[in-house]
């Protein structure tokens, strides 16, 4: 048997999924935690992303493995010297101390032009604020800079030692053209003018091109075999999606993670001038505009410690709270909030009595979360995306109070499917699809999971009456 690894560099963790390379079939699944962050100064070393992927290669027999590609956390900014070696930490998609920059950048360049040339108005999550910040505050670490990355750029690095990313990780750095597919160095000769920024930017793979083959030392660490393909690697929502076989117009795909996302794939670009959807390049042709929040699971986790239960018996407990239209209600803005973009604001919770119950307050963490994505879901719609069906995946998918949450205030049913890591799956995809020549358009109708109905909209939930609070709550400072 011959087998294809896709690797997940989630803020979390790092998890490789080997799948059978003439089934699909999911062979192993394995996870090794990343260091524990928190905004607004969200930072990991990139040396410990490597080394907790090395931790999940240990029970993989690794001589039948012939392909790998990575699915990573986007916008983190990731930056080596002449000599390749990491200059600094890397500041994370979540961190917000680059919020200043972004203001800077967006007044320098004007909204209307960033959208319309980077799909984007880059808020503090996007590279290009990082770069920004490191410029202001760390200036001899800016000087030394000779490669900039993303995160799961530096994995294509390190396993090829030749500098690759992809459209659609490209689209979240705040510097790449969605109308030439090409680098734009407006915004970067904005921070500094630098005649060799090109030469410090990874080379942009076409879809279902390859990043190379692994390199003898590489596999000599890894204990690999020396001809395995590298794909060309995503963002790991653009993965998630191969995953779930989301590539055309009509599906809403919806992630509970640390984040929460929603996105859906279109054929054209999003222009939207309010910066709530990142017209994000899609891993297939086309794009994938996305909404993404800061506050999802990490709320629930938070709520089922303050009560002391475990997160699967908050789900129950939220299931059973009230209904009543004038139920408690949560801002769920516990890290700052990017959609809306609220990075100094926090968490709120309204309309609390005498009656209140813990599973009203279970309810209301879970609603929160949801609220806030649907708020971003309503932006989508606003501009013509199709949404026929709701696809739901991420650590959140397996909670039956998000769930049928998200049924109760779409009003549609939700599907999932039994995924242990989506992005990781997805990954894997592009690694079949690289070592067996075939197009990504080809494969992942062949690889994709038979979805799954897993909750239908109940009534007299009054969820429209709650969310119209909700938004009331989103214009508080």
């Amino acid at each position: 048997m011959k087998t294809v690894l896709g690797i997940d560099c989630s803020t979390q963790s790092s998890t490789v999924v080997e799948r059978n390379l003439d089934t699909g079939e999911t062979i192993s699944v394995s996870k090794s935690p990343h260091p524990v962050t928190h905004p607004p100064n969200s930072e990991q070393h990139p040396e410990s992303w490597w080394n907790a992927f090395k931790e999940n290669l240990k029970d993989i027999d690794r001589s039948r493995v012939t392909a790998m590609s990575v699915a990573g956390q986007g916008h983190g900014l990731v930056v080596l010297d002449s000599e390749n070696q990491i200059i600094r930490s890397a500041k994370l998609w979540n961190d917000t101390t680059s919020t200043k920059q972004s203001e800077e950048l967006i007044n320098s360049i004007g909204v209307e032009k960033l959208v319309k040339k980077y799909g984007s108005v880059p808020l503090a999550a996007f590279t290009i604020t990082k770069l920004a910040w490191l410029r202001e505050n760390e200036p001899k670490n800016f000087n030394k800079i000779a490669k900039v990355m993303l995160p799961h750029d530096y994995f294509n690095f390190k396993f090829t030692n030749v500098a690759t990313t992809d459209r659609s990780d490209a689209t979240g750095t705040g510097y790449f053209d969605i109308n030439t597919d090409a680098w734009d160095l407006d915004g970067l000769n904005r921070i500094d003018k630098k005649e060799n920024w090109a030469s410090f930017l990874p080379k942009v793979l076409k879809p279902d091109e390859i990043a190379g083959r692994i390199t003898q030392k590489i596999a000599k660490e890894l204990e690999l075999n020396e001809d395995i393909i590298i794909g060309s690697g995503s963002n790991d929502n653009q993965a998630s999606a191969l995953a779930y076989g989301v590539i055309n117009p009509g599906d809403l795909m919806i992630s509970l993670g640390t984040s929460g996302t929603a996105f859906s794939p279109s054929l054209k670009s999003v222009v939207d001038e309010s910066g709530i959807i990142s017209c994000m390049a899609h891993t297939v042709s086309g794009f994938l505009p996305l909404i993404c929040t800061l506050n999802a699971t990490k709320v629930t986790d938070l709520t089922a410690g303050l009560l002391g239960v475990s997160v699967t018996d908050l789900s129950s407990m939220a299931l059973k709270g009230s209904s009543k239209s004038d139920r408690p209600v949560m801002r769920p803005w516990i890290d700052g909030e990017r959609t809306p973009n609220r990075p100094n604001s926090r968490a709120l919770l309204t309309n609390i009595d005498n009656q209140i119950t813990r599973n009203d307050l279970a309810r209301a963490a879970f609603e929160g979360v949801i609220f806030g994505i649907l708020n971003g879901v309503n932006k989508l719609k606003s501009f013509g995306i199709q949404t026929d069906r709701i696809i739901v995946t991420g650590g959140g998918s397996k909670s039956n109070a998000y769930l049928q949450f998200l049924a109760d205030a779409l009003d549609m049913p939700i599907y999932t499917a039994p995924f242990e890591d989506a992005a990781g799956s997805g990954a894997a995809v592009q690694a079949a699809a690289a070592v067996l020549n075939l197009s990504l358009r080809e494969l992942v109708p062949e690889w994709m999971p038979k979805l799954q109905q897993s909750a239908e909209p109940r009534k007299n939930q009054n969820m429209n009456h709650v969310m119209e609070r909700f938004g009331e709550l989103l214009e508080i400072s």
